[in-house]
């Protein structure tokens, strides 16, 4: 059941020739799709692309949260902040400019319109509730035994306290 090294190399060709002409069939097929959506790169290669992320399992917290960039610049270049300074900051700095100048500015309203307004909180009725509870009153000593006093524990401070 050996084959020869020609039979091998010669179906590996064949193989890749077939898998070339299914690669170049599928190319063709998605560009004709991408052409009757009206689909755009930003749509097929973006982290969300409009399709659904698969939900992290109940009791698993998403640690990570996408924050907006803190600094840019006109070419589009951005940062947000934390971590090592990306070359262009450190080249804009050398070039003597200052980090402020990059800051972007977020416009937001004074109040977003999914912010939800305070509530009122009604005033309570009847007597206020101390803030701690009072301690129960602490026994009285005279109820209790009398204690002897000590005894001196060395030879020379009895025989002082004797004379």
């Amino acid at each position: 059941m050996a084959k020869s090294l020609t039979s091998i190399l010669s179906q590996i060709e064949r193989l890749q020739k077939e898998a070339a002409a299914i690669q170049s069939e599928i190319v063709t097929r998605i560009r004709k799709d991408i052409a009757k959506y009206g689909l755009t790169a930003d749509q097929l290669f973006s982290a969300a692309g409009g399709v659904k992320q698969a939900r992290a399992k109940p009791g698993t917290r998403n640690t990570k949260v996408a924050k907006p960039p803190k600094y840019g610049d006109s070419a589009g270049n951005t940062w947000g902040g934390m971590g090592k300074r990306p070359q262009w900051i450190r080249q804009a700095l050398a070039a003597g400019k200052a980090l402020e100048d990059f800051l972007i500015v977020k416009s937001t309203p004074s109040t977003p319109s999914n912010a939800k307004a305070p509530k009122a909180v009604a005033p309570r009725k009847g007597k206020a509730k101390p803030a701690v509870a009072a301690k129960p009153a602490a026994k009285s000593r005279a109820a209790a035994k009398p204690i002897p006093p000590r005894k001196s524990r060395t030879k020379a401070a009895e025989a002082s306290a004797q004379a």
